[in-house]
């Protein structure tokens, strides 16, 4: 009974700080990067890449190993949530109970 109600309070905190990051993040000033040198480099060079387009030059030549590392955090996060996900949702028939 308690651990049923400490996951319901554990869940619904974690929704709250999900929600309120995302909403800190919503609410942050940007600035307008525009005319940084970095994005005249790109305008300017990008077709020495070999790429069809910007984004593509920026993503995969310029960026890559930084795209790279984000693929990598990402799968990484995912593998995660899937393992610790087998260790809480358990088949409730195990342990022969039921029959």
């Amino acid at each position: 009974m308690k651990e049923n109600v400490f996951k319901r309070v554990f869940t619904a905190l974690l929704v709250v700080f999900i929600c309120l990051m995302f909403l800190t993040g919503m609410n942050l000033g940007h600035e307008d990067k525009s005319d940084s040198p970095l994005t005249e480099f790109y305008l300017e060079n990008y077709e020495e890449t070999g790429a069809i387009n910007l984004v593509e030059a920026i993503l995969f030549d310029f960026r890559g190993y930084d795209t790279f590392g984000e693929l990598l955090v990402l799968y990484i996060a995912i593998a995660g949530i899937i393992i610790l996900g087998k260790e809480i949702i358990k088949p409730k028939d195990e342990g022969g109970e039921g029959s």
